[in-house]
């Protein structure tokens, strides 16, 4: 039941702001960007400390 009024007042709420869905879904993407950048830099990051470990042990 809880669940329904939530859908109900949901839909409402779009209906009542024909822009949001349009402004909702840009933000959504945006997020999904910056989250994808967040993660390869976090993968070169590693990367970038994998090879820094791997030349401290061929110079020492």
């Amino acid at each position: 039941m809880i669940a329904t009024f939530i859908d109900t007042w949901r839909g409402m709420r779009v209906a009542a702001m024909p822009g949001a869905t349009e402004a909702a879904r840009l933000r959504r993407k945006l997020w999904r960007k910056e989250i994808g950048l967040a993660v390869s830099m976090l993968g070169a990051a590693v990367v970038l400390h994998d090879a820094a470990r791997a030349l401290h042990g061929v110079l020492s």
